[in-house]
């Protein structure tokens, strides 16, 4: 009976979590997962990186870097701001890029139909980064240039923490990444947009015909490119955190207000607080990697 009662304790010392041990919704290293994009023309928007067996790449959404009309590159320089995969560590990870040497390099991709591009900006010098909490060793290309490096490195994730869209489950809770640079008033400094900020919401539906997947969550100009994260419950209360998409536009609420006696109208829009991501089908496919 002793023996018993001692081995339903220890389950349930196990199981139950412990007294005044915090912990976060989310791994740590997982906050590091944003990447801020800054271009020398003054635009910006977000976005993360991704590593093959032997890339890395830059991922995040195709009107960040290139003009939605004339189709050519936004700017000619760009920086890339990320930090530590350690909450607690200071310092900051800083790359630059020389946008036309990559593209004349044939190292900048765009989709042809969605709206997702990807830089290869480093080559795989170890095995240890392409797991989904890897920030294994990589060295530049010619065009891409680290300034700044934390301790303990670039948060690299692997290919198996990649979801791809035929097994994102509708429902399920996301969390989304990201540098909404457009909020708040810069007279009144409320948030600092040199920090990436979290949204939360969940996976609302999606898109077969387009391989798109619709959230529950807001986002706003400067969220573009990145992350989107899926929690899967396993059981036990273990969860797991898998890359789902990258953010790429807001749903529009539209209204037609129509003046019947001067005979004009004018359309008002407003965020409806969903927003569409771009599934890692698109990515894998840039990537070429089965």
């Amino acid at each position: 009976m002793h023996r018993l009662l001692f081995g339903f304790l220890i389950a349930l010392a196990l199981i139950v979590p412990g007294q005044g041990c915090a912990d976060r919704a989310i791994p740590d290293d997982n906050l590091a997962y944003p990447v801020l994009v800054s271009l020398d023309t003054g635009s910006q928007g977000s976005g993360f990186f991704l590593r093959t067996a032997t890339k890395v790449w830059l991922v995040t959404a195709a009107h960040v870097l290139f003009d939605e009309t004339s189709g050519n590159l936004k700017g000619k320089k760009a920086k890339l701001l990320s930090y530590s995969r350690d909450p607690k560590e200071a310092g900051r990870n800083v790359i630059e890029l020389d946008l036309p040497t990559l593209l004349g390099a044939e190292r900048i991709r765009r989709h042809p139909t969605e709206e997702v591009a990807i830089v290869h900006i480093g080559n795989v010098s170890d095995a240890a980064g392409t797991t989904a909490t890897g920030a294994g060793s990589f060295s530049m290309v010619s065009g891409a240039s680290l300034k700044e490096k934390t301790p303990s490195g670039i948060l690299c994730p692997g290919i198996d923490a990649v979801k791809r869209f035929g097994d994102v489950l509708t429902a399920n809770t996301i969390y989304v990444f990201g540098y909404p640079t457009s909020l708040g008033i810069k007279e009144v400094p409320q948030i600092d947009p040199f920090r990436p900020l979290l949204r939360f919401g969940i996976i609302a539906g999606t898109n077969p015909s387009r391989k798109t997947i619709i959230l529950d969550c807001p986002s706003y100009p400067g969220n573009s490119g990145g992350p989107v994260l899926e929690v899967e419950d396993v059981g036990l209360g273990t969860r797991r955190f898998r890359l789902i998409g990258l953010v790429i536009q807001f749903v529009p609420f539209a209204e037609t207000w129509v003046n019947v006696t001067h005979k004009y109208q004018n359309l008002m829009m407003s965020n409806s607080g969903y927003a569409v991501a771009a599934s890692m089908d698109a990515v894998i496919e840039l990537m070429g990697t089965p």
